[in-house]
C-alpha cells in the first residue's frame, strides 16, 4: 500500500475536548496525543460479538483477564446503557445498523430473510446472484458464495472513511471484513470494501463482488490445517467447573445437544462429532470458531499490510460462534460462559499482536453486538415468570376462517413472514377492498391470541406516532416498501423457538441491550450510563475522525464520550 506523506488532523472538536475535559497528566499521556496536529489511527478495528447481551460483561467478569474485554474498561470508554432502537433484532439488521448509523426503516435490511413482494419469494439479506463465488479449487460453495452488500440501501461508515482518507497520490485505505457468517463479514465492511471473507465447508471464501480469485495468503491459510488442529483439541472447560458462577450447572433440560450425543456435557470430541454436525463447519458452534477468526485476522494484517503506513485501514471482525453457542445452549449455560472466557483470551491475543505490529497507541478498536438474547423461556417458566412459546399456526387458522366469513374469500393474505402479514394488493384492488380496513380486521383477529401484546398496521407505522417503547422500536424497524401490512408484536419473554436453547428478534431490552466499548488515541477513560443507540456508533466514529456521516444516518454522536 502506498504511504501518505502529509498527516491528517482530528476535528477541532477533539482538540477542544482534550483541553477542556480535565484529564490527569498520566491519563492524557496514555490516551491522547501531545500536539494538535495528529494523524488518524493507523487501523480501526471494528468488533461485533454475535448475540452478546450487555449483562455478560458483568456476569462473566470473574473469568476475564486484564488484556481482553477489561482493556476497554481500563483504557477506554464504555456506554453501559446502549440499545438497538428497532426490531426485529437479528444479525443482518444488526450489522447493517451498526455500519450505516440508521435503522431498517432506512437501510432496508429488515431481517436475515424476508418476503419480497417485488420478487415474489423470500430473499436473503446478503444474496446477490449476479456475482460468482470465489473459493478454493475443488470446493463449490454454490449460492453460499454468491453474496454482496447490494441490498443495503445506505453507505456505511467504512465507505465514508475510505473515501475521506484516500489521497491524491492514490493512497487508499484498505477495508476488509471477516466472519464465520457471510452477513457478518459483508455488511460491516460496506459497499466499497476491498474484501469480505466468510466460512463455507471449513474454508474462508469470498465473491466476485470483491475479487477475481482468492489471494494467495487466503489459499495458504485454508491449506494450513489450522481448522483441523483446533477441532482435534476438542472442547473442554477452560477452568475448574466451580469457577463458572455466571452459569447454571452443566447438563440442564434447557440446553440443546449435538447430534449423536445423549446429553450436553463436557468434554466434547469435536472431531468425532463433526460428520453428524455439519462437517468442518461444526467449528462455527464452538469457541474455536472465534480462535480461527483471530488466526485469520492476524494473517490478513500481515499479508495485507494493515496499519503499516500513514493511510489508515479498517478491519471488521464479527465473532459468530457466540451466536451459534447461544442458540444451542442458552444464555445461562456453562458452554456460553466458557465461550466468552475463551473469546476474552482471543481478544487479548489480537490486541497484543496489534500493539506489536501496528504500535501501541496507534490503533482504535470498538466492540459491540448485533443483538442480545432472551433467557430460555422454559427455564424462566419453571421459575414462575410470565413467559412462553409462540406457535402462530392457530392464529393463522382463526384468521383464515374469519376472512372467509367476513369477505367470502381466502386469498387476501399473500404471506405471513417475520411476524408480519403481507396482503395481496392486486387481489384487494380487483375486489375493490380497502387495504387499511382489511389490515385493521386482520390486526383485531391476530391480537386476540393470548401470546400477542398488540398488533400494528401499516397505517399506524406510516404516521410515526410512536416515540418510545417497544412500539417505537417496531416502527423504526418497519420499511414502507419492504415490510408487511400488519405486524404482530409478542408479549415480553415469548419466543417462536424450541424448548432448549434461545433466540432473539424482539423489541424488548433483553434483545436490544448490548455493549458499546471503544479505546484508542484520544478516547477518554470512563463509563456512561446515559442512553445511547446502535445507530449512534457510525456518527460517533465520524465525529471522532472527521469523515462525513453515512448517506442514511439518523443517529447522533454519543455525547457522553465528548463530554
Amino acid at each position: 500500500m502506498p504511504h501518505h506523506k502529509s498527516p491528517f488532523s482530528f476535528p477541532k472538536l477533539m482538540t477542544a475536548w482534550l483541553v477542556c475535559c480535565g484529564l490527569s497528566a498520566c491519563q492524557a499521556q496514555r490516551n491522547s496525543p501531545t500536539n494538535n496536529e495528529v494523524g488518524p489511527p493507523k487501523l480501526v478495528l471494528a468488533l461485533t460479538v454475535d448475540q452478546m447481551r450487555a449483562d455478560y460483561l458483568q456476569r462473566y467478569a470473574a473469568g476475564f483477564g486484564e488484556d481482553g474485554f477489561n482493556r476497554f474498561f481500563d483504557s477506554g470508554f464504555a456506554a453501559m446503557d446502549h440499545h438497538f432502537s428497532y426490531a426485529p433484532t437479528y444479525t443482518g439488521p444488526g450489522h447493517a445498523s451498526i455500519a450505516t448509523g440508521t435503522t431498517p426503516a432506512v437501510h432496508g435490511i429488515i431481517s436475515n430473510n424476508w418476503y419480497s413482494r417485488t420478487e415474489g419469494r423470500v430473499v436473503y439479506c446478503a444474496e446477490d446472484f449476479s456475482v460468482e463465488p470465489m473459493g478454493m479449487p475443488g470446493l463449490d460453495p454454490g449460492d453460499k458464495g454468491r453474496m454482496s452488500p447490494v441490498r443495503m440501501g445506505s453507505s456505511t461508515w467504512a465507505d465514508e472513511f475510505k473515501l475521506h482518507f484516500s489521497g491524491r497520490a492514490g493512497d487508499v485505505p484498505k477495508v476488509i471484513g471477516a466472519s464465520m457468517k457471510d452477513r457478518g463479514a459483508i455488511l460491516p465492511a460496506g459497499h466499497a470494501a476491498d474484501a469480505a471473507y466468510w466460512v463455507v465447508g471449513g474454508q474462508f471464501i469470498s465473491s466476485a463482488h470483491y475479487m477475481t480469485a482468492l489471494p494467495d495468503w487466503v489459499r495458504q491459510f485454508n491449506d494450513s490445517e489450522a481448522l483441523e488442529r483446533l477441532l482435534d483439541q476438542g472442547w473442554n472447560l477452560r477452568d475448574a467447573p466451580d469457577t463458572y458462577r455466571g452459569s447454571t450447572a452443566d447438563n440442564t433440560p434447557f440446553e440443546g445437544k449435538w447430534t449423536g450425543l445423549d446429553r450436553p456435557t463436557f468434554p466434547y470430541d469435536l472431531a468425532a462429532l463433526a460428520e453428524a454436525n455439519g462437517g468442518q463447519d461444526i467449528i462455527k458452534g464452538t469457541p474455536q470458531g472465534n480462535t480461527l477468526l483471530v488466526d485469520f485476522a492476524l494473517a490478513a494484517i500481515a499479508a495485507e499490510g494493515l496499519g503499516q503506513d500513514a493511510t489508515p485501514d479498517v478491519l471488521a471482525l464479527s465473532f459468530s460462534s457466540t451466536d451459534y453457542v447461544g442458540h444451542k445452549f442458552g444464555a445461562h449455560a456453562m458452554e456460553t460462559e466458557d465461550t466468552y472466557r475463551r473469546l476474552d483470551d482471543d481478544l487479548a491475543r489480537l490486541f497484543s499482536a496489534l500493539d506489536a505490529r501496528v504500535g501501541k497507541g496507534q490503533w482504535t478498536a470498538f466492540l459491540t453486538a448485533d443483538h442480545g438474547a432472551v433467557t430460555v423461556p422454559s427455564m424462566e417458566r419453571q421459575r414462575g415468570l410470565p413467559v412462553g412459546y409462540w406457535n402462530p399456526e392457530p392464529m393463522k387458522a382463526r384468521l383464515d376462517t374469519a376472512l372467509q366469513e367476513r369477505y367470502g374469500r381466502s386469498d387476501l393474505v399473500l404471506k405471513y413472514d417475520n411476524d408480519q402479514f403481507f396482503l395481496d394488493r392486486s387481489v384487494l384492488r380487483n375486489a375493490r377492498l380497502d387495504a387499511d380496513e382489511v389490515a385493521r380486521f386482520i390486526a383485531g383477529i391476530a391480537e386476540s391470541a393470548p401470546e400477542v401484546q398488540r398488533t400494528l398496521t401499516a397505517a399506524d407505522l406510516r404516521v410515526g406516532a410512536f416515540s418510545e417503547g417497544a412500539e417505537a422500536n417496531v416502527m423504526r424497524g418497519w420499511n414502507a416498501k419492504m415490510s408487511g401490512d400488519v405486524v404482530v408484536m409478542l408479549k415480553p419473554g415469548f419466543l417462536e423457538y424450541g424448548l432448549t436453547g434461545t433466540s432473539h428478534g424482539s423489541p424488548y431490552a433483553y434483545d436490544t441491550h448490548v455493549p458499546f466499548l471503544i479505546m484508542g488515541p484520544g478516547i477518554p477513560q470512563g463509563r456512561s450510563y446515559k442512553r445511547s443507540e446502535i445507530r449512534d456508533i457510525a456518527p460517533t466514529l465520524s465525529a471522532l475522525l472527521g469523515f462525513p456521516r453515512t448517506s442514511g444516518c439518523t443517529g447522533k454522536p454519543i455525547g457522553a464520550l465528548f463530554d
